[in-house]
């Protein structure tokens, strides 16, 4: 999916150090010998909650401008079609889904990438509503010198907690209907989901006691995709931020890396037609960390630490190796 939060990512980092300042203000210039300094908690209060009132304020407008651009740029590479991509690096994640179609987008496909969008707007909500019950509860209990608030404000954010952890990842819940839309959104490409990693509760560290919930295993898509079968696999947890993309395209042995934008045979001989494939391909930061090799079992692309989009620049590099 498409980023675009860049004006709450630096509202968020710059803002939290003005903060910082203006409550270390207020803190040494009111206040002073007061047992409770009730007008000094409530600027302070006040502060904190405007900061966090425009950073969700301004996520939530990042989050509609990204989906929106998606969109639109799904639905004019719907109408376009397949299409020859000369340098997958220069397009977006939706540009590039659609170009690399070899089937009709239907409006299936469009709708479940649209509803992937929805995920992050009821987790904004359920956020806006923790932090709204917080502020409400916090600060009064401060300036009113009563656990009441406490009392009533406490079990509704636990309440709102749970409900939020089931609704994400309970039977059908969030995480599930995740995978699901993957699937459906896949279609185009001639992928299925054919994978998933399994969730569950695991404990922390000695030194953080509780429990996390985490993602184990790979997600897998797999199909066949111009006569060939594709295998398209990224990890979960510790196996996060690496990708594998396969084309069934037996040859000989040989392997590349990439190096300075560029994707270099390190070991082995590869065919001319695959020499010269990586020599042509188009310089990039976008293949940094990239490794690919070649063999009796076809050719794998392999990527650490990127983004997952990241592995549609891998499938057009597997799919252009094979082809050459």
């Amino acid at each position: 999916m498409s980023g675009g939060f860049g004006r709450s990512g630096r509202f968020g980092l710059i803002g939290v150090f003005i903060v910082a300042a203006v409550v270390a203000v207020i803190a040494t210039t009111t206040g002073q010998g007061e047992a409770n300094p009730k007008l000094t908690l409530a600027l302070i209060f006040g502060v904190i909650a405007l900061f966090v009132v425009i950073l969700l304020v301004l996520q939530r407008s990042d989050l509609e401008r990204a989906a929106g651009g998606d969109a639109a740029k799904v639905a004019r590479g719907a109408a376009e079609g397949g299409r020859r991509v000369e340098d997958p690096t220069t397009l977006g994640e939706a540009e590039l889904w659609a170009a690399m179609a070899v089937a009709p987008i239907d409006r299936e496909a469009i709708r479940a990438r649209s509803q992937m969008w929805d995920s992050a707007r009821a987790s904004q909500k359920l956020g806006v509503v923790v932090f709204a019950l917080i502020f409400l509860t916090v600060p009064t209990m401060y300036l009113t010198e009563s656990f009441v608030p406490l009392l009533i404000g406490g079990p509704l954010i636990a309440v709102a907690a749970v409900y939020g952890s089931i609704r994400a990842i309970g039977p059908g819940g969030e995480v599930d209907s995740g995978f699901d839309r993957l699937d459906v959104a896949m279609r185009p490409l001639g992928l299925s989901l054919t994978a998933r990693p399994k969730g569950g509760f695991e404990t922390r560290l000695p030194a953080q006691p509780g429990f996390d919930y985490r993602l184990r295993g790979w997600t897998e898509l797999s199909g066949e995709r111009h006569g060939r079968r594709i295998v398209v696999r990224w990890g979960g947890h510790e196996d996060a931020g690496v990708s594998e993309v396969t084309v069934a395209a037996p040859g000989p042995q040989w392997s590349a890396r990439s190096r300075d934008g560029r994707v270099r045979p390190v070991d082995g001989d590869p065919p001319a037609a695959v020499a010269a494939a990586l020599e042509s391909l188009p310089r990039s930061e976008r293949w940094k960390r990239v490794e690919v090799s070649g063999g009796p079992e076809g050719i794998l692309v392999t990527r650490k630490k990127g983004r997952q989009p990241d592995w549609l620049c891998d499938l057009w590099l597997a799919e252009r190796l094979a082809a050459a």
